[in-house]
Order: structure tokens, then C-alpha cells, then sequence
């Protein structure tokens, strides 16, 4: 989901943290914000008991000063929120890729959810718990700085934010923690598929709910957010589904069999009229023995020298085996450059192909869907289609 997200040079507790560059973006502009707004946030402190002398605080460079601290105190809020679902999610044996933040506040990847039944609802709720014990700490901190109106808005303000983002995460709604409670609990007296199905329902509501709202206030960031919400909470239920189809499923049972293959001394000229008899976008290579050398694109043959063959376009084929489960090959297509994975046995020769396509092919025969393309080829052998799947902490 994030390509272009910059990795820090250091892991908190062992996890990497990536900044994506939509963070970047949105740094200057949240401290710009907050910055422009002091004298509204403080007359909110005001009408919360919390006087503070604005004097000082809307002089000069002050204000930007203050938005640049509030808003790297916010971000680093939603670390510690990411970080506590992380410390928990690890008791239950569930390795923590990497915690990325964006521009719609922090995603902690894991490699998957817990399967003990109710885990999900304690991995989730921690978040919103870990936010709420920020706001506690951050309202403790007050009474030393109340002759410091820089300091005491600064803590005023990070104890307003925390509780809104504890608050706002329990909203019932994928992939927000409170819809990850509410899809855990629903799964103990029924099945995980048909309680994400639930949950998603209730988050399209909840999406609905939140855009109208945001529109009606002007309010665009609330709008994004309702976006993100809506496409999670879809994508949530049609990754259930695939796991509910593919459960007990192999790479064997779902890979186009003898796929059409080039050699690697095929010439350029030769590989490219291929496009007018098979409408493929790329070919395993093989040798004389039917061992897998890499793929070659089509697309990658173009400008090419004359007098060129496939071994000089040729790159690095991504593999599995045919023993393999079905949904490792699922994340591993999603994650891969190449869209298909090259089914290989022990001795490295081809005996397959697994594509996008296979998987959308085994998704209609099972729902009777109508076939859908995304946007590429077909994999040698013949068949359309396409699909694809993610945890917003």
C-alpha cells in the first residue's frame, strides 16, 4: 500500500517505522493549521477551565512554533497508539511487520491476526486504551506548566487530541478499532466471514454517516477519512471471502498447467509476434530441460537492438511451490511486481502458473460473479480476471 514511504534508521521495540510521503506532505500543513487556529483552541481551553495568557502565544513566529510541536505530538501520539496494538498482538505469537505513518494518522502491518477467538477485539481495543492513557498523562502534566502558556497549551492541546482519537477510534467501523471489536465479538457466536459481512454493513453506514457530515461542516480532511473508511471496510469483507473460499485450497488445485513458455535464445523479433496469436503480457523462460531461468515481458522488448534474444530482457521470475497454500500464493501475488507467480518443483523446472487471473476464475466458479479484468493480460494458458486484499491500526 505505501511504495514510496521512507524507512527510519532506527525500530522501536524491534519493529521497523516507515514515514510515507503523504506524511511528509501533511506536516507542514496540520502545523500550519493548528498554528492559525491558536486563538479558537484557545477559547476552547478557556470554556474547559484552562486560562491561558494568548499574549505571548500569537506573537511573531510563536503560533507556527506551537502548530510544528502539536503536530509532531500528535503523529507521535498515533506511534505509541500503534505501537501498544503492536506490543499485544505480539503475546499472541502474530510477528509486527512494520508501523507506517500517513497522512490519515498511523497503520500498524502485521503479518496476520490472531486466530484465538476474541483476540482481534483485544488487539484492537488497545489502541483506543493507549490513547486515553496519552490524554491522562498529557492532563497530569498541566499543573507543572501553568506558568508556561507555551507549555500548557501544548499539553492542553495534546490531551484534547488523544481523547478525540481514542474516541473516534470506537467508532463501529472497519478498519477502525471499533470495528474490529465489534467483527471479533460478533464472530464468537457466528462465523468470521458473516461477521465481517456484518461489520462491513454497519461501516458503509458509519462511512455515509461521516462524509454527509463532513460535507455539511466543510470539513474536507472528515470526508477523506469517510473515503478510506468506506474502501477499507469493502476491502475487509472481500478479503474475508477469499479466506473463507481458499481455506484449505493449494497452489496445485488453482494453477493453469502447462503454461506456454519461450527459451532464452529466442530472438526479440520472433518473442514479439507472439502478441498476435496469444494476448499474454509476459512468458516464463525455460531451458532445453524445462528448468526455470526468469519471465519476459512484452512490454520490456520494445526498443530493443535488432538482433537481441529474451535472455537480455529476461528478469527474476517470483516462485512457489505447487504444495504451497493457496492464500500465501494470494499475499504473494499482491505483494509481487509481476502479478503471477511461476509453480516450480524441487528440481527448479516449471510445472505451472498462478496469476491474478487464476484466483478471479476460482472466485466466479464458486459465487457465479461476472468476469472483471485488472487491467493486464492473461496468463499463458488462457484466462481473465483480477483481484487483490490489508490492517489500519
Amino acid at each position: 500500500m505505501f511504495r514510496h514511504a521512507v524507512r527510519l534508521p532506527f525500530r522501536l521495540l524491534g519493529i521497523p517505522v516507515r514515514l510515507d510521503t503523504s506524511f511528509l506532505l501533511v506536516l507542514p500543513l496540520l502545523a500550519y493549521l493548528i498554528g492559525s487556529q491558536i486563538p479558537a483552541y484557545l477559547a476552547l481551553f478557556r470554556g474547559a477551565g484552562v486560562p491561558i495568557d494568548a499574549g505571548a502565544l500569537e506573537r511573531g513566529w510563536t503560533p507556527y512554533w506551537l502548530g510544528l510541536a502539536g503536530a509532531l505530538g500528535l503523529f507521535l501520539s498515533v506511534l505509541v497508539h500503534e505501537l501498544g496494538h503492536a506490543v499485544v498482538a505480539r503475546f499472541y505469537g502474530v510477528r509486527v511487520k512494520e508501523i507506517t505513518l500517513w497522512f490519515l494518522g498511523g497503520m500498524a502491518q502485521f503479518e496476520d491476526m490472531p486466530k484465538q477467538r476474541g483476540a482481534e477485539a483485544v488487539v484492537a481495543i488497545v489502541g483506543p486504551l493507549t490513547s486515553g492513557l496519552l490524554a491522562l498523562l498529557f492532563g497530569l502534566l498541566w499543573q507543572g506548566a501553568a506558568r508556561q502558556p507555551a507549555a500548557l497549551f501544548l499539553l492542553s492541546y495534546l490531551t484534547v487530541t488523544n481523547a478525540g482519537l481514542a474516541l473516534f477510534n470506537l467508532l463501529p467501523a472497519l478498519p477502525l478499532d471499533g470495528g474490529r471489536v465489534l467483527r471479533s465479538l460478533l464472530a464468537l457466536p457466528m462465523s468470521h466471514l458473516r461477521a465481517t459481512r456484518i461489520a462491513g454493513t454497519v461501516s458503509a453506514v458509519v462511512a455515509v454517516l461521516l462524509g454527509v457530515y463532513g460535507v455539511l461542516s466543510l470539513n474536507l480532511f472528515l470526508v477523506a477519512i469517510a473515503f478510506f473508511v468506506y474502501n477499507a471496510g469493502r476491502a475487509e469483507t472481500q478479503a474475508a471471502i477469499l479466506v473463507d473460499l481458499f481455506a484449505g485450497q493449494r497452489v496445485a488445485d488453482l494453477m493453469t498447467r502447462e503454461p506456454v513458455t519461450v527459451e532464452p535464445a529466442m530472438p526479440l523479433s520472433q518473442f514479439q509476434r507472439l502478441a498476435h496469436y496469444r494476448p499474454y503480457n509476459g512468458y516464463p523462460v525455460v531451458d532445453a530441460g524445462g528448468r526455470l531461468l526468469g519471465y519476459a515481458r512484452l512490454s520490456d522488448a520494445s526498443g530493443e537492438p535488432e538482433g537481441t534474444d529474451v535472455a537480455s530482457i529476461m528478469v527474476p521470475a517470483e516462485t512457489i511451490t505447487a504444495a504451497a497454500p493457496a492464500m500465501d500464493a494470494l499475499k504473494r501475488i499482491g505483494q509481487g511486481q509481476l502479478g503471477r507467480l511461476a509453480v516450480v518443483d524441487g528440481g527448479g523446472r516449471l510445472v505451472g502458473m498462478l496469476s491474478k487471473t487464476d484466483l478471479v476464475r476460482t472466485i466466479h466458479e464458486h459465487t457465479g460473479g461476472s468476469s472483471s479484468s485488472d487491467g493486464g493480460s492473461p496468463e499463458p494458458g488462457g484466462r481473465s480476471g483480477g483481484g487483490r486484499s490489508s490492517w489500519p491500526g
